[in-house]
Protein backbone atom coordinates (compact mmCIF):
# COMPACT_ATOMS: atom_id res chain seq x y z
CA UNK A 1 0.00 0.00 0.00
CA UNK A 2 1.45 3.31 -1.09
CA UNK A 3 -0.61 6.14 0.33
CA UNK A 4 0.85 8.71 -2.08
CA UNK A 5 -0.29 6.83 -5.19
CA UNK A 6 -3.79 6.05 -3.88
CA UNK A 7 -6.76 7.67 -5.56
CA UNK A 8 -8.33 10.64 -3.81
CA UNK A 9 -11.48 8.63 -3.03
CA UNK A 10 -9.53 5.81 -1.40
CA UNK A 11 -7.43 8.25 0.65
CA UNK A 12 -10.41 10.10 2.06
CA UNK A 13 -12.37 6.92 2.75
CA UNK A 14 -9.39 5.33 4.48
CA UNK A 15 -8.75 8.44 6.61
CA UNK A 16 -12.41 8.77 7.66
CA UNK A 17 -12.64 5.04 8.41
CA UNK A 18 -9.46 5.13 10.49
CA UNK A 19 -10.67 8.15 12.47
CA UNK A 20 -14.01 6.42 13.00
CA UNK A 21 -12.43 3.15 14.12
CA UNK A 22 -10.23 4.95 16.65
CA UNK A 23 -13.11 7.12 17.89
CA UNK A 24 -15.09 4.05 18.96
CA UNK A 25 -12.45 3.42 21.63
CA UNK A 26 -12.65 6.99 22.97
CA UNK A 27 -15.17 8.07 25.65
CA UNK A 28 -18.72 8.16 24.31
CA UNK A 29 -20.34 8.91 27.65
CA UNK A 30 -18.82 10.79 30.55
CA UNK A 31 -20.38 11.44 33.94
CA UNK A 32 -18.97 13.36 36.89
CA UNK A 33 -20.41 13.25 40.39
CA UNK A 34 -18.80 14.93 43.42
CA UNK A 35 -15.36 15.05 41.82
CA UNK A 36 -15.44 11.49 40.57
CA UNK A 37 -15.55 10.97 36.84
CA UNK A 38 -16.31 7.89 34.80
CA UNK A 39 -16.51 7.31 31.07
CA UNK A 40 -17.62 4.54 28.73
CA UNK A 41 -16.24 3.89 25.27
CA UNK A 42 -18.32 2.98 22.25
CA UNK A 43 -17.24 -0.67 22.19
CA UNK A 44 -20.54 -1.98 23.44
CA UNK A 45 -24.08 -2.35 22.14
CA UNK A 46 -24.44 -0.86 18.65
CA UNK A 47 -20.95 0.68 18.83
CA UNK A 48 -19.47 -2.67 17.86
CA UNK A 49 -21.56 -2.66 14.68
CA UNK A 50 -20.42 0.90 13.92
CA UNK A 51 -16.83 -0.22 14.43
CA UNK A 52 -17.32 -3.14 12.02
CA UNK A 53 -18.81 -0.75 9.46
CA UNK A 54 -15.73 1.46 9.71
CA UNK A 55 -13.49 -1.59 9.27
CA UNK A 56 -15.48 -2.81 6.25
CA UNK A 57 -15.37 0.59 4.54
CA UNK A 58 -11.67 0.97 5.26
CA UNK A 59 -10.93 -2.61 4.27
CA UNK A 60 -12.38 -2.37 0.78
CA UNK A 61 -10.11 0.60 0.04
CA UNK A 62 -7.14 -1.71 0.45
CA UNK A 63 -8.44 -4.20 -2.14
CA UNK A 64 -7.91 -3.95 -5.88
CA UNK A 65 -5.96 -1.36 -7.85
CA UNK A 66 -5.37 1.45 -5.38
CA UNK A 67 -4.47 4.03 -7.99
CA UNK A 68 -8.06 3.94 -9.29
CA UNK A 69 -11.36 4.65 -7.58
CA UNK A 70 -13.26 1.79 -6.03
CA UNK A 71 -14.93 -0.49 -8.55
CA UNK A 72 -18.72 -0.76 -8.49
CA UNK A 73 -18.90 -3.72 -6.10
CA UNK A 74 -16.44 -2.29 -3.58
CA UNK A 75 -18.03 1.13 -3.92
CA UNK A 76 -21.43 -0.32 -3.05
CA UNK A 77 -20.01 -2.23 -0.05
CA UNK A 78 -18.32 0.93 1.23
CA UNK A 79 -21.48 2.97 0.61
CA UNK A 80 -23.68 0.50 2.51
CA UNK A 81 -21.22 0.26 5.40
CA UNK A 82 -20.82 4.03 5.69
CA UNK A 83 -24.57 4.65 5.41
CA UNK A 84 -25.25 2.06 8.12
CA UNK A 85 -22.65 3.64 10.40
CA UNK A 86 -24.07 7.12 9.83
CA UNK A 87 -27.67 5.97 10.37
CA UNK A 88 -26.77 4.19 13.59
CA UNK A 89 -24.94 7.22 14.92
CA UNK A 90 -27.74 9.67 14.04
CA UNK A 91 -30.36 7.29 15.45
CA UNK A 92 -28.41 6.99 18.69
CA UNK A 93 -27.99 10.77 18.85
CA UNK A 94 -31.77 11.26 18.69
CA UNK A 95 -32.34 8.43 21.13
CA UNK A 96 -30.20 10.05 23.81
CA UNK A 97 -31.36 13.66 23.54
CA UNK A 98 -32.41 13.70 27.20
CA UNK A 99 -28.86 12.82 28.32
CA UNK A 100 -27.18 15.21 25.91
CA UNK A 101 -24.81 16.63 28.52
CA UNK A 102 -23.20 13.21 29.12
CA UNK A 103 -22.08 12.68 25.53
CA UNK A 104 -18.30 12.43 25.27
CA UNK A 105 -16.01 13.63 22.51
CA UNK A 106 -15.53 10.11 21.16
CA UNK A 107 -19.20 9.96 20.20
CA UNK A 108 -19.03 13.31 18.40
CA UNK A 109 -15.87 12.26 16.59
CA UNK A 110 -17.48 8.98 15.57
CA UNK A 111 -20.59 10.80 14.34
CA UNK A 112 -18.50 13.22 12.26
CA UNK A 113 -16.35 10.37 10.92
CA UNK A 114 -19.40 8.37 9.84
CA UNK A 115 -20.92 11.36 8.04
CA UNK A 116 -17.52 12.21 6.51
CA UNK A 117 -17.09 8.62 5.40
CA UNK A 118 -20.47 8.60 3.71
CA UNK A 119 -19.67 11.90 2.03
CA UNK A 120 -16.24 10.71 0.82
CA UNK A 121 -17.59 7.44 -0.58
CA UNK A 122 -20.40 9.16 -2.47
CA UNK A 123 -18.74 12.43 -3.49
CA UNK A 124 -15.54 10.99 -4.95
CA UNK A 125 -17.13 8.07 -6.80
CA UNK A 126 -16.38 7.32 -10.45
CA UNK A 127 -18.64 9.13 -12.93
CA UNK A 128 -20.15 5.82 -14.03
CA UNK A 129 -21.07 4.72 -10.49
CA UNK A 130 -24.72 4.96 -9.50
CA UNK A 131 -27.01 3.03 -7.18
CA UNK A 132 -28.55 0.81 -9.84
CA UNK A 133 -25.28 -0.27 -11.41
CA UNK A 134 -23.73 -0.69 -7.96
CA UNK A 135 -26.51 -2.99 -6.78
CA UNK A 136 -26.42 -4.91 -10.07
CA UNK A 137 -22.67 -5.36 -9.79
CA UNK A 138 -22.92 -6.48 -6.16
CA UNK A 139 -25.74 -8.89 -7.01
CA UNK A 140 -23.83 -10.33 -9.97
CA UNK A 141 -20.70 -10.74 -7.88
CA UNK A 142 -22.58 -12.59 -5.15
CA UNK A 143 -24.36 -14.83 -7.68
CA UNK A 144 -21.11 -15.73 -9.44
CA UNK A 145 -19.49 -16.62 -6.12
CA UNK A 146 -22.48 -18.75 -5.16
CA UNK A 147 -22.35 -20.60 -8.50
CA UNK A 148 -18.61 -21.21 -8.25
CA UNK A 149 -19.05 -22.51 -4.71
CA UNK A 150 -21.80 -24.91 -5.74
CA UNK A 151 -19.77 -26.14 -8.73
CA UNK A 152 -16.70 -26.90 -6.64
CA UNK A 153 -18.54 -28.91 -4.00
CA UNK A 154 -19.31 -32.38 -5.22
CA UNK A 155 -21.81 -34.77 -3.79
CA UNK A 156 -20.33 -37.86 -2.27
CA UNK A 157 -21.86 -41.17 -3.21
CA UNK A 158 -21.31 -44.41 -1.47
CA UNK A 159 -19.69 -47.07 -3.65
CA UNK A 160 -21.65 -50.28 -4.11
CA UNK A 161 -21.01 -53.10 -1.67
CA UNK A 162 -19.01 -55.73 -3.53
CA UNK A 163 -17.91 -57.71 -0.50
CA UNK A 164 -20.92 -60.03 -0.42
CA UNK A 165 -21.37 -62.37 -3.34
CA UNK A 166 -24.62 -63.88 -2.13
CA UNK A 167 -27.48 -61.52 -2.92
CA UNK A 168 -30.16 -64.13 -2.34
CA UNK A 169 -32.18 -62.60 0.49
CA UNK A 170 -34.95 -65.19 0.41
CA UNK A 171 -32.94 -67.75 2.38
CA UNK A 172 -32.25 -65.41 5.30
CA UNK A 173 -35.70 -63.92 5.45
CA UNK A 174 -34.31 -60.38 4.95
CA UNK A 175 -36.25 -58.48 2.32
CA UNK A 176 -34.00 -55.43 2.38
CA UNK A 177 -31.24 -55.34 -0.21
CA UNK A 178 -27.66 -55.29 1.12
CA UNK A 179 -26.00 -51.90 1.52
Amino acid sequence: MNFQTMSKQRKYVLIAAAIGAVSVFLPWYTISVFGYSSSVSGMHDFGILVFLCFLAAGGVTLLGDQTKNLDKTFWMVALIASALAALLMVFHLFRMMDAFSYVGFGFWLSLLASIGLLYAVYRYRSPTDNFKSGFDSLKGDIESRMKSTSNTTSTTTRPPDTSSTNNNNSTTGNTNPPL
